[in-house]
């Protein structure tokens, strides 16, 4: 008991100590410069989060009175500090018990949460100046950890309109498209929340089926599963995403937990059918009335290739009602709302 209680006390004093370096947070702010920054350590750039920043920044960029950046460490928050009003975006859980650790303002702090992770200890929440939730889902459930729910506030992962957009003009050539990387690693935990054993038994029978099935995304060179070669797999910068949303009939997700995909938004935007697990986006709309499936997550392959083959074969579109059902969904998030979510929490009188 007495050496718990040492290292607690250590804890705290190595936070006061580290704190130091932030204390022109807790002086005078007003007359300093609004300062919106990520923290994304260094070596955790390049991943998602790290380019729906840059996407983010793309309309924040927008406000000239706004200062915004990326911080890679906790010495570029430093910098930050000096003579900025500055907020924080923790990108993750790890990287906001790094913020508190080192002794930030979590007053000064927002949380971006993904999703749910069993066995994650989440404390201290409601110090913080606000906690985003990907969907609606996962708001209730961080509002069961009795964080009030002042603090927390519906933030889909977002999606740029100049990009992502319906074409009526293309004729669709893909029916079935599969979107996201492939991580080595055939018994870890991503293996095992993104189903890529699923994914690619149902790839297989929609291509046995006769369908034109393609996975975009990289890393599908180092499967682990025997994936049929009529399956195309595209690497593409992500910018080329639309051109191929467009030609696609249907987007598929397997995933068992998810707080977005992106690619769900990405192929609402572009007119696809979607069908998804029970998880994340989907579980905010009405279903049938945005061109949207949900199939169990326990069912097999065999079940989900049936469901879709209907589905084509009945020659379900998204229609013009069913597009402007889609649109009050999307234009929330959009990045450049999301931008304007962001600084009316914290600027309000702006």
């Amino acid at each position: 008991m007495v050496v718990v209680f040492l290292m607690k006390l250590l804890k705290k004093l190595k936070s006061k100590i580290s704190g130091q370096r932030f204390r022109a947070l807790r002086g005078e702010l007003e007359t300093k410069q609004p300062a919106l920054v990520a923290y994304l350590p260094d070596k955790n750039q390049g991943w998602i989060l790290y380019f729906l920043w840059r996407d983010l920044e793309s309309q924040l960029k927008k406000y000239g009175w706004l200062r915004h950046g990326i911080a890679g460490s906790l010495d570029d928050l430093t910098d930050y500090c000096q003579d900025s009003d500055l907020y924080v975006v923790a990108m993750g859980l790890k990287f906001l018990d790094e913020l508190l650790v080192a002794g930030f303002p979590p007053e000064k702090i927002i949380y971006y949460h993904t999703h749910v992770r069993l066995g994650r200890k989440i404390d201290n929440l409601d110090r913080l100046h606000a906690v985003l939730t990907l969907n609606r889902f996962e708001y209730e459930l961080m509002a069961m950890r009795k964080v009030s729910t002042e603090l927390l506030h519906v933030f889909p992962a977002g999606y740029d309109e100049e990009l992502f957009y319906r074409d009526n003009t293309v004729s669709p050539d893909i029916d079935v498209l599969f979107v996201g990387r492939y991580r080595k690693g055939k018994n870890g935990y991503y293996h095992k929340r993104k189903r890529y054993g699923f994914q690619v038994s149902l790839a297989n029978q929609l291509v046995a089926q006769g369908l034109n099935v393609y996975i975009l995304g990289g890393g599908w060179d180092d499967c682990e599963y025997p994936l049929d070669r009529r399956v195309q797999c595209l690497e593409l910068p992500h910018p080329e995403y639309g051109q191929i949303y467009r030609r696609s009939r249907l987007v598929c997700s397997v995933a068992s937990q998810e707080g977005g995909p992106v690619s769900f938004l990405e192929g609402m935007a572009c007119g696809c059918l979607l069908v998804s697990a029970p998880t994340g986006f989907i579980t905010d709309l009405v279903a049938d009335l945005n061109g949207c499936w949900m199939l169990p997550i326990l069912s097999d392959p065999t079940l989900w290739r049936q469901r879709i083959v209907n589905i084509l074969s009945s020659g379900s579109v998204v229609t013009d009602c069913i597009f402007m059902e889609r649109e009050y969904y999307l234009e929330k998030a959009r990045f450049s709302s999301l931008a304007s979510q962001l600084l009316q929490l914290c600027w309000p009188r702006r």
